[in-house]
């Protein structure tokens, strides 16, 4: 029973951690990523890149203003400035089908 009792705060923990998928929809929505869209994204993205790659991206949301959004022209630009061609692939690849497909 005791163990039972040190187990279960341990698990409510465990639940409650992101993904990286979900952490990649939070940072692109944080971006300006339409919240539809930037789920489709992540599914997309979050097995494609390392989670070195994904600290990247995540890291363009630094400066900018709440609420402000971003068209997708400028969030590529911003991930362009990256420097990683796998990155830009993805999410470039990324962007446009989950534009598509609405």
């Amino acid at each position: 029973m005791k163990r039972v009792l040190i187990l279960l705060p341990l698990l409510a923990l465990a639940g409650c951690m992101a993904t990286p998928e979900q952490r990649v929809k939070a940072a692109l929505v944080n971006a300006g990523v339409a919240p539809r869209v930037a789920g489709c994204m992540a599914e997309r993205m979050a097995d494609r890149l390392s989670i070195e790659q994904l600290k990247e991206l995540k890291a363009l949301t630094n400066g900018r203003k709440p609420g402000e959004k971003l068209s997708a022209k400028h969030i590529l630009k911003r991930v362009a400035s990256i420097g990683d061609p796998e990155v830009v692939s993805v999410t470039t690849k990324a962007a446009i089908g989950c534009t598509i497909a609405g």
